[in-house]
């Protein structure tokens, strides 16, 4: 089993997935902005795109196919300047990463350069497990989902996030919008998805595609950020594979023209 959480894997895809996430993105920033968000504008408050029809669903499982599709030597998640940020990006979406299997220590990234009119996406806290052939039992979207909830245990107990400052809020993990997941019960789509895993991935074990793989997290979907200095920070703590997990990640972001 390919199990790793982010403060702390074809399968069955559905028609949601199949459709063009950055497609997706671009509707979704357009309607925010076309709402009274110009992205040239930094709003007076931390500004979240919505969760709408799933979104963050979506959108959750492009961010786990981008950043493990990176090998070691060159992942978001295990930089701790920030300078790779931007490695094999494009579109209206700017994923930013977190910190692989939650060392549970502050970190701060302040070399993350990031082009103006890009929407951020990234996890406050977020988990992935998926099928290895001749690893584990658990070959179905159902029984890996009850691995990563039943037996692994992951709970979330708290979230934080701010934009320069000023905290984001509806983020008790109870309550929180912003949710995004792909398993096999009605609160996710897809019901499963697969990864695609390089030489040198993050698993350390032999490359190629794993599946069925589920997922389950809490993300933000920023606005645009104008050009300049920006700080972001976000995180969360909880439990999984029975210990305790925290992320702290601090990004400071210059904006481009």
């Amino acid at each position: 089993m390919l199990h790793a959480h982010t403060s702390p894997i074809t399968g069955r895809a559905t028609h949601r997935l199949r459709l063009s996430v950055l497609a997706l993105a671009a509707v979704l920033v357009s309607a925010f902005v076309s709402a009274g968000a110009p992205a040239s504008a930094a709003p007076a408050d931390p500004r979240v795109i919505p969760n709408v029809a799933k979104a963050y669903d979506v959108l959750s499982v492009a961010w786990w196919k981008y950043v493990l599709a990176q090998p070691v030597a060159s992942n978001p998640l295990t930089d701790d300047t920030g300078a790779r940020c931007a490695i094999a990006q494009a579109g209206p979406v700017f994923f930013i990463g977190g910190d692989f299997n939650g060392n549970n220590a502050p970190i701060t990234r302040d070399q993350c350069r990031v082009p103006a009119g890009r929407a951020l996406f990234f996890p406050l806290v977020n988990v992935v497990d998926a099928h290895v052939p001749g690893l584990d039992t658990q070959d179905t979207a159902q029984a890996i989902w009850d691995d990563l909830q039943i037996t692994a245990g992951f709970r979330v107990t708290s979230l934080h996030a701010s934009v320069d400052g000023v905290p984001i809020g509806n983020l008790d993990p109870a309550t929180s919008p912003y949710r995004g997941c792909a398993g096999p019960v009605p609160a996710c789509a897809p019901t499963s998805f697969s990864v695609r895993l390089p030489a040198g991935n993050l698993f350390g074990i032999d490359a190629g595609t794993y599946a069925p793989a589920v997922a389950d997290g809490f993300y933000l979907l920023l606005a645009p950020l104008r050009p300049g200095l920006h700080t972001v920070t976000f995180g969360g703590e909880g439990q999984d594979l029975g210990s305790d997990f925290s992320q702290d990640i601090t990004y400071r972001l210059l904006v481009t023209r």
